[in-house]
Formats: C-alpha cells, sequence, structure tokens
C-alpha cells in the first residue's frame, strides 16, 4: 500500500526518536544500554518501547546492542593487532574473554583469536564491519528503507478510536503466564468471583493485560492479567488473591481480531510495525489489552493449531510528539 506524506512523516519521525538510542549503543559499546535508558532517550513508554525497536530495527534491542558490541570488538581484533583479546573483551563490556570468546564465536562462527590467523577470515570481517564506518543518521535511513522493503503482509487497521473513563478492575494474575491452561484457570477463578457477588459474569465486560512481549521474555515469566470490570461499590470486596485496580481514562486505539489463536501474536506485532508508526499516534503508558467481547472457546481438548478467537485488541494512545532527541 502506498504510503502518504503524512504517514512518511510520522514514520521518519519515529526513525528520529530511535536515533539517540542508536547512537547511545553505538558510542557505550562498554555499557550495555537498558530499557530504562533506552526510553529516556526516545521519550517512548517503556512498556512498548521494545515491540517498537524491533518493529522498526529488525531485531530487539538486546540483540542490537550485543550485535553492535560484537562487530566492534571484532573491528578492534582486525584493526588493533597490539591489543590482547582480554583487553578487547574488557573495552566491549564482557566480564571475561572466556564470556567474550563464547559469544564471539556464537555470532561469527569462529574464535577471536582466529581472526588474526589467516587473511581470507580478515578479508570477510573487513567485509561485514563496513556499517560500522557509517554515522547515526545514514544507518537509520539506510535500516528505515530496508524495514519498509519488509513491510508485514499484516496491516491492521483501527476501527475506531474511543475516549474512555477510568473503570474499576477486579484483576488477576495467571499462574503460568501466557500459556493457555494458566489464563484458563484465571479466567474461572474471576467468573466464580463474580458469581458468588451476583453478577452475571457473561454480561460484564473481560479484559486482559498482557504486560511483557513474549518474544522477549519466555512464557512462563510473562505477566498476564485477567479482570472485569466491577461496580464501584463492589471495590471493597476484591480481596487476595484478586486485586483492586485501574483502567486507565484516555484515548484508545480499537482493532478487531478474528483468526487463530496462535495468529494473535503476529497480529499484535504488525501494529507496531505496519500501523503505529504511520498513524500519527505513539503508544501511551499502558500495556496492550485484550477485550473479550465475544464468547471465547475454552475446549481444552481441542487441537490447539484450529483454536479460533474474536476479540478486540485496546493500545492506549497519544498524538506523537515531536520529541527533540537528547
Amino acid at each position: 500500500m502506498q504510503k502518504t506524506d503524512r504517514q512518511e512523516k510520522h514514520r521518519d519521525l519515529y526513525y528520529q526518536r530511535l536515533k539517540p538510542v542508536v547512537a547511545y549503543i553505538h558510542s557505550h559499546p562498554d555499557q550495555p544500554v537498558s530499557l530504562e535508558k533506552a526510553a529516556r532517550l526516545s521519550h517512548f513508554s517503556k512498556c512498548h518501547l521494545q515491540r517498537i525497536f524491533s518493529a522498526l530495527m529488525g531485531e530487539s534491542l538486546t540483540q542490537y546492542s550485543n550485535r553492535v558490541r560484537l562487530e566492534r570488538a571484532a573491528s578492534l581484533l582486525f584493526f588493533h593487532p597490539e591489543k590482547s583479546v582480554t583487553d578487547i573483551a574488557l573495552d566491549c563490556g564482557y566480564s571475561s574473554s572466556a564470556n567474550f570468546t563464547r559469544s564471539f564465536k556464537e555470532h561469527y562462527g569462529i574464535t577471536p583469536i582466529s581472526i588474526r590467523k589467516t587473511e581470507r577470515l580478515k578479508k570477510q570481517l573487513a567485509e561485514r564491519l563496513e556499517v560500522q564506518r557509517m554515522n547515526v543518521e545514514l544507518l537509520m535511513r539506510l535500516q528505515a528503507e530496508k524495514m519498509s522493503a519488509k513491510q508485514t503482509d499484516i496491516s491492521p487497521t483501527a476501527s475506531r478510536i474511543m475516549k474512555i473513563d477510568a473503570m474499576d478492575l477486579c484483576t488477576l494474575r495467571a499462574p503460568q503466564g501466557y500459556h493457555l491452561d494458566g489464563i484458563w484457570q484465571c479466567w474461572e477463578q474471576l467468573n466464580q468471583w463474580a458469581q458468588v457477588h451476583g453478577l452475571d459474569s457473561h454480561s460484564m465486560t473481560k479484559l486482559g493485560f498482557g504486560h511483557d512481549n513474549p518474544l522477549f521474555t519466555p512464557l512462563d515469566k510473562a505477566r498476564y492479567d485477567g479482570a472485569l470490570v466491577i461496580p464501584s461499590g463492589l471495590k471493597d470486596k476484591v480481596k487476595s488473591p484478586f486485586r483492586l485496580s485501574a483502567l486507565a481514562a484516555g484515548q484508545y486505539a480499537v482493532f478487531r481480531y478474528h483468526d487463530l489463536v496462535s495468529n494473535l501474536l503476529p497480529f499484535q506485532l504488525a501494529l507496531y510495525a505496519a500501523w503505529l508508526p504511520n498513524s500519527g499516534f505513539e503508544p501511551d503508558d499502558a500495556p496492550l489489552i485484550e477485550h473479550y467481547d465475544q464468547p471465547v472457546d475454552n475446549d481444552h481438548n481441542k487441537d490447539p493449531a484450529k483454536r479460533m478467537i474474536a476479540l478486540e485488541i485496546w493500545l492506549k494512545v497519544k498524538p506523537l510528539a515531536n520529541t527533540t532527541p537528547d
């Protein structure tokens, strides 16, 4: 789909916001950038920065940082034969030459010592290090062109942008992260809580909060909260293991999804790769929300590869800020 000039301008601003993060990574190879530091530099929400960075740069923040460190180390090995492997490892933020050697071999398929042994390896390395000589502005422009050419086939479209008021929630953390059995268990307990307090769970607003991205967090460690919107008069009835929380008031982009459960994560990631950078919005500081407004098939005997789901995805957004890079 042909992008308008306005969409191109919005997308370019996303790259400009990431530019200080990339510059920091390249200028501080001995200091792996933290998520907190990257969020401050880019002025993007910490909740969503990992997804934004991955969508626009083609690899996670950690993967990019590690690769730049290794390319810096390889450059030192190639151009500074007077430096020892241990010195180079420490210069690039590794705690020991053993850790450095293991990471280097995993990335390049050869050990740091072997780099200095043959002209053939030196030539191969010199070709791979070409990007190191580029300035960050050019690097970001080339990256934007590369990712645009690789644009995903999934092109989510917001069905509406809605404003909502704050809502009281009865929330429960799923015991097994994003594993379906734990999520079913979470919702069975929430529905039982609703029935105990005289509520019709079928007519209540049901929300799922995904606090972590399964691309970067193991499924069993990723945090998932199921939540029921409750009347204010029941706030004092929310007791452990349930938690009283609130849905933040604000503006939400709403996306309709009706497909296989297994395709839900790629669809969510496409929000950050295909919709958000062109939208004129940026994500606000709130997790991605699933709104279960249709009956959910909880047949545990069904083949997971054939399980369908219909829901809405809510992404809290705010106007894209033209923030001056730090």
